[in-house]
């Protein structure tokens, strides 16, 4: 593995994970006895000194990687007034620029483990801290602490969302009426392909046929386990993290979210694999958190 001089790197027994904290403490590097990158980032986006300024304007760039966003996505810009065209329209893309793109600094840091915190989103009233530590035995805790720090309550979930090649297999366990599919349906994008066996859903991901340009679809979901395996390369990754009841996640999200698109070329597929925590009120100072465990197993 050659080390990018932009990436932060933390180790242990084989694990590598890395960082860049001036791009929204984004994780964009996993590797295991010095394999390939298992996660899907784009490193020709890595270099910070060519970062777009951040501001409510910032459009949406697609470092990829594991990113924590806020849930209910149709809230994004209904909070704030500094982008009156997005708060009217009630625009759902792109994420908090503040959040997901914005340097966030490192408040502690060893050979394992790395502590980061954003500063105040104006969009969502918020900060997020994220701890990250490769534990001794070579699994990944990942946690985001979202705290109010402006002057009047605010209402949020915490949303992990960690991207794989889009030809990466996936499962969770799930029974089929806990298990709503939504595709990508228009001119030039056809839905992908998925089942649901003995309990366990997966998409089947393939490239599109002639006559469209891609394949999307996207899965809510509550599962029976609190895992997600998902095979790349030759590794079984799997997400740990809580079971929350189904009546604490926000009726708009799903516990588990999955997103898979591909297209006819290769670097644009994508499999977005998310967590949502329960939808919390919090009142200025409050904070809630989230976090998931990875681990990686070769197969």
């Amino acid at each position: 593995m050659t080390e990018n001089k932009m990436v932060q790197y933390i180790k242990n027994e084989n694990v590598v994970v890395g960082v860049i904290p001036e791009i929204g403490g984004t994780i964009v590097f996993v590797s295991k006895n010095g394999s390939e990158n298992l996660i899907k980032s784009n490193p020709d986006l890595w270099d910070i000194t060519k970062k777009p300024a951040v501001d409510e304007n910032t459009d949406f760039v697609p470092y990829c990687g594991h990113t924590v966003w806020l849930g209910p996505q149709k809230e994004w810009w209904m909070h704030q007034d500094l982008n009156i065209e997005k708060k009217h329209s009630a625009a759902d893309w792109p994420p908090d620029p503040y959040l997901y793109i914005a340097d966030y600094e490192v408040i502690q840091k060893n050979d394992s483990t790395i502590q980061l915190k954003s500063k105040h989103s104006p969009i969502s009233g918020v900060t997020i801290e994220k701890q990250i530590a490769v534990n001794p035995d070579g699994s990944i805790f990942v946690q985001a602490t979202v705290i109010n720090t402006g002057d009047k309550p605010c209402a949020w979930d915490v949303w992990h969302n960690t991207r794989f090649d889009g030809k990466c297999k996936m499962s969770v366990s799930a029974k089929e009426d806990n298990v709503k599919v939504v595709p990508v349906l228009n001119e030039k994008s056809t839905e992908m392909p998925y089942e649901i066996k003995n309990e366990v859903f997966s998409y089947c991901p393939q490239k599109p046929p002639t006559d469209f340009m891609e394949r999307s679809s996207k899965t809510f979901i509550y599962p029976e386990k609190p895992e997600i395996s998902i095979r790349t390369g030759k590794y079984n990754f799997t997400i740990l993290f809580e079971l929350h009841k189904k009546n604490e996640i926000h009726p708009e999200q799903g516990l588990v979210e999955i997103y898979n698109h591909t297209e006819h070329g290769v670097d644009s597929d994508l499999l977005e694999v998310e967590y949502h925590s329960p939808y919390k009120k919090l009142n200025s100072g409050e904070q809630m958190c989230a976090w998931e465990v990875w681990k990686i197993k070769e197969v």
